[in-house]
């Protein structure tokens, strides 16, 4: 048996009352709306996350809702509504295509308003937001961007296929522990 005095005790406890480690995100990227029927609702947050010795590795966490009119058929054959939910990771040690987007978004050019007389109309697209801190305007100021259509959209659409096969439901490990989810609903801001 242990005393309490015991530098191991007191070490457990200290180490028991921790909290969880969570991923500090540096971009969000939400990806909502659709058409004809079809709706996506889904928050990707990306940051960086300790790699042993190494430098610090990118990871994502993902919730994703995807509800289609006709994505399944009911028992007389007609379309019938399927809904799919999920909750997932990437580990940029095992997918290097998480760096190759954040390198991607790092070389978009600079957001620019649009001129008197110029107009976009864009129907049936989801809008992609995608947030984080720019150096344009000062370093570490806040930057939104919200578009149906453009430069940071498209970016997102390329990355997003990129990225299809790193997704993985368990949470990466960092230092030994898998990561605490940030996100809890697929519009839900970060806690």
């Amino acid at each position: 048996m242990l005393p309490l005095s015991s530098p191991l005790l007191l070490l457990m406890l200290v180490a028991a009352g921790q909290d969880a480690r969570m991923l500090n995100p540096k971009y969000s990227v939400t990806n909502v709306g659709g058409g004809l029927g079809v709706l996506v609702d889904e928050k990707v947050i990306i940051g960086r996350v300790p790699q042993g010795t190494g430098s610090p590795r990118w990871v994502a966490e993902r919730i994703r809702r995807d509800r289609n009119w006709c994505g399944a058929k009911d028992a007389n054959g007609k379309c019938a509504t399927a809904e799919t939910q999920v909750h997932d990771w990437i580990d940029g040690a095992r997918c290097k295509a998480l760096a190759t987007a954040v390198t991607a978004l790092w070389s978009l050019p600079p957001v620019r308003f649009v001129p008197p007389g110029d107009r976009m109309f864009v129907s049936d697209s989801a809008t992609v937001t995608v947030q984080g801190n720019t150096t344009q305007a000062g370093y570490g100021t806040p930057l939104s961007i919200s578009q149906e259509a453009g430069d940071y959209a498209r970016w997102w659409h390329t990355a997003s296929n990129g990225l299809k096969p790193c997704w993985q439901a368990s949470a990466p490990l960092v230092e030994g522990q898998p990561l605490a989810a940030r996100l809890s609903s697929p519009t839900s801001s970060t806690r």
